[in-house]
């Protein structure tokens, strides 16, 4: 019997065994599977992070080449130099500004329609600005044109410099958006990680107690025995617990490793403790500092404002004033375009007035034409209903009177050939310097006779 039960016992530890191996195998898989997406999110949000941060350096780099330009300008200009306005302004000008190509040809291309652009923006801020006297693109009577034409450089400097932080602030933007989805991914796929290690550690438990359901028979030998009461071996061992022997030699040397662990956090303790003393000291030495810099900073704003003034504020309208002069442009154009429409409106509502009055003296005209029409059908229908009744009287007269009319036109037409003929010789005897002789005399032929009909 006993055999039986061993040999079932075996069978069913080997059933579960297989059971919980299948189990663990597709979790531990499921679990595999989301660090390996989690560890390629990780490195995608690295590689993009390091990418926006080469992009805010190369943009902080830039800024601070259009503040050395913006000094090196003002170092340009010097003291007391009376161009220094106009300078000014040619340097600030904002032009409109076709994108550079690779190609030799559409970069001319691209810098003559530069010069358009740039003659166009002139004519509208010469039309906006009254108090412009001045062509921003010819150097004035007395000014440097050195001065004037390194200005210029320095302003398509300026505006590369400008459109590049443009350009590097959207991608910096697009990259930041980026990385903000990648974040959201990985939070999703850290949850379903955290997940997938509960259930594995879920698992184990239960398979632990499954397993310790299972009675195993062990056979032991009294020295293997280490459960002793009262230097005795006890009659109920139900309490006691079977393990390896190395397993007692790993507890006893844990045993060890713990107390030497804990006298090392004791050290670690003792110099966090110290360090933490000096950091407080150095917390104090610094709020001492902080309290002076801040009174200088006040000392500082209200010499040169005369009051406490918020820097962001001043820095937001420092920044807006380019757009606050755009949209104050804008608003002249739209005002000036708008007193153009009006007046062209004017006139096309005249000219629909104009185009009215033609269309109705036309139609007036079209209706006489068409009375007129009508009265002149029905005088030729009555014309032609009295010609058709005296057609019989004078058929025989009207043919006679044709044949007469043929032969009269073919003599002016032999006439008119002979008058041709001698203009030909008279013009030939001229231009000789000969005696111009009569022309001889062609014998005509008498008219016949006209019926007295």
């Amino acid at each position: 019997r006993s055999g039986i039960y061993a040999a079932y016992g075996k069978q069913w530890y080997q059933r579960r065994v297989r059971e919980f191996e299948k189990r663990e195998n597709y979790l531990q898989e499921n679990l595999s599977s989301k660090l390996n997406d989690r560890d390629e999110m990780t490195e995608k949000i690295e590689e993009l992070e390091d990418r926006l941060a080469s992009k805010k350096l190369f943009m902080s780099e830039m800024q601070d080449s259009e503040r050395l330009l913006y000094e090196s300008f003002t170092e340009q200009l010097g003291e007391n130099n009376k161009f220094a306005e106009f300078l000014t302004k040619v340097f600030k000008k904002k032009i409109k500004r076709v994108k550079k190509t690779a190609e030799a040809e559409e970069d001319s291309d691209a810098s003559d329609s530069d010069d358009d652009f740039d003659s166009s923006s002139e004519e509208e801020d010469d039309d906006d600005e009254d108090a412009v006297h001045l062509d921003l693109n010819v150097c004035p009577p007395g000014c440097s044109q050195e001065l004037y034409d390194a200005t210029i450089v320095m302003r398509e400097k300026k505006l590369d410099l400008e459109e590049g932080i443009q350009e590097e602030k959207k991608m910096i933007d697009s990259l930041k958006k980026e990385v903000d989805a990648l974040v959201k991914k990985n939070k999703v796929i850290n949850h379903g990680v955290k997940m997938a290690k509960n259930d594995l550690e879920a698992f184990h438990i239960e398979k632990q107690k499954k397993m310790n359901e299972l009675d195993i028979v062990v056979t032991l030998n009294l020295h293997q025995i280490q459960y002793m009461q009262n230097g005795g071996l006890p009659s109920d061992l139900s309490s006691c617990l079977v393990f390896h022997s190395g397993g007692v030699n790993q507890l006893t040397s844990r045993i060890k490793g713990l107390q030497q662990e804990k006298a090392q956090q004791i050290r670690k303790f003792k110099e966090l403790k110290r360090s933490h003393i000096h950091l407080i000291k150095g917390k104090k030495a610094m709020e001492g500092k902080l309290v002076a810099l801040e009174e200088k900073y006040h000392a500082m704003m209200l010499l040169k404002f005369g009051r406490e003034v918020d820097l962001t504020k001043l820095e937001n309208i420092s920044t807006n004033r380019i757009a606050e002069e755009l949209k104050e442009t804008i608003a002249k154009k739209d005002t000036k375009y708008t007193r153009k429409l009006s007046e062209w409106d004017v006139q096309i509502n005249q000219a629909k007035q104009t185009l009215l009055n033609a269309t109705r003296e036309h139609t007036g005209r079209l209706d006489t034409l068409n009375d007129l029409t009508k009265d002149m059908q029905d005088l030729e229908g009555q014309l032609d209903g009295k010609q058709k009744d005296l057609g019989g009287e004078y058929s025989g007269q009207r043919k006679a009177d044709l044949k007469e009319r043929q032969r009269l036109i073919q003599l002016v037409q032999l006439q008119a050939q002979e008058v041709d003929a001698l203009k030909e010789e008279i013009g030939i005897l001229s231009r000789k310097d000969g005696h111009i002789l009569p022309p001889t005399q062609t014998a005509v032929r008498p008219l016949p006779p006209i019926g007295t009909n």
